[in-house]
């Protein structure tokens, strides 16, 4: 099974107190479903690293969420649209208005996350924020010498004063492969 490490919130890392704090029922339950993914996942030897990996795994997990199991586009997870471009997350349950990204490898892409975040809780739906949580679900070890969770903390950190949106979770699970 996979290990998470870390769990971090920006409600705890920031001096503002009107948002709403990221849910602990709802945080618990994603924490539970990364921590059944199976260490097989990594290797290759299971049916999902074929169709969707990690992600689908965390999402057989998380009935409420809508994904894509196949690891394409879930027009249900998609937030707006712009010049035909489709704008989705990972995994999303409207009624609580709670977008996940798993972010597997890349640095770059966590600053896009937090971007999308923000985005979603700008878009309105029925008069609501499209995301009021958002949770990131990184690396802490990636090739042995970058650490996803902690670059993570540190975007968070930098961008807080410009993130209008209620929390945002981050989940630092470690490869179970040797390093």
């Amino acid at each position: 099974m996979v290990v998470v490490e870390e769990v971090t919130k920006l409600s705890e890392r920031r001096t503002q107190t009107s948002s709403e704090a990221f849910p602990d029922d709802a945080l618990a339950s994603i924490r539970a479903a990364v921590e059944a993914v199976p260490a097989s996942i990594f290797d290759g030897s299971t049916k999902h690293t074929k169709v969707g990996g990690f992600d689908a795994t965390i999402s057989d997990g998380l009935s409420q969420y809508e994904g894509d199991a196949a690891g394409g586009y879930n027009p249900n997870c998609k937030l707006w649209s712009h010049q035909g471009f489709h704008y989705s997350v990972d995994l999303y349950d409207a009624d609580a208005c709670i977008a996940i990204e798993v972010e597997k490898s890349e640095r770059k892409n966590v600053s896009d996350d937090l971007l999308k975040f923000q985005k979603g809780y700008r878009t309105q739906k029925d008069g609501r924020p499209k995301i009021e949580f958002g949770c990131l679900v990184v690396l802490v070890n990636y090739l042995d010498r970058h650490n996803l969770y902690q670059h993570s903390l540190t975007k968070l950190d930098f961008m807080k004063g410009v993130l209008f949106i209620d929390d945002i979770a981050v989940i630092g699970y470690r490869d179970p492969r040797p390093d």
